[in-house]
């Protein structure tokens, strides 16, 4: 197209460039670096809403329960890795986790112990150690399956994991602690 005189400003870029140069005309210059950073503003605060939004989401469903109990591994069968026991919130003196505790002994010094609790409906759905493998927790009313080495789903509806406890354990007197 060719410009008229008088008609069409003349063209800052040389023919055939698809590129605008707007540094003939100060004001749109002007007016494209503030879009510019009004864009990355408005970036930036979609990106901050998203995640402020998902803590909702991210929070653990079991309610928090204060948790301090501890005991004798041996008289419980937690003898040797592998071995898993679970109590009701009553069996350890009523400040066992939401719904009780299940406890996974992961290796000689190592333990795991997470409220029975199913993250899925933590007020309906209690989590059980699995019959035919002990490594694992069934909760059978919205069927979810955990790995008691770390808590994590293994299959079912359940987004999140089993709560876990903190555990120390005394090996001299044979003594797990359970607190939060």
């Amino acid at each position: 197209m060719k410009a008229v005189a008088g008609l069409l400003p003349p063209s800052p870029c040389p023919p055939g460039n698809p590129i605008i140069r707007l540094t003939g005309y100060p004001l749109l210059g002007a007016m494209t670096g503030l879009l510019r950073v009004l864009t990355i503003m408005a970036m930036a605060m979609a990106v901050t809403l998203v995640f402020q939004g998902c803590d909702k989401d991210r929070e653990h469903p079991v309610p928090y329960v204060r948790v301090s109990v501890s005991f004798n591994v041996i008289h419980y069968n937690l003898s040797a890795p592998g071995l898993s026991a679970q109590f009701s919130r009553d069996d350890l003196g009523g400040s066992a986790g939401y719904q009780g505790i299940i406890v996974y002994r992961l290796s000689t010094d190592e333990f795991r112990a997470y409220d029975r609790a199913c993250p899925c409906d933590p007020h309906n759905c209690i989590a059980s150690i699995d019959e035919d493998n002990p490594v694992l927790a069934f909760a059978p009313a919205c069927e979810s399956r955990f790995i008691l080495t770390d808590g994590s789903v293994v299959e079912g509806p359940s987004r999140f994991p089993l709560r876990q406890y903190r555990t120390s354990f005394d090996p001299h007197t044979n003594r797990l602690r359970i607190t939060n």
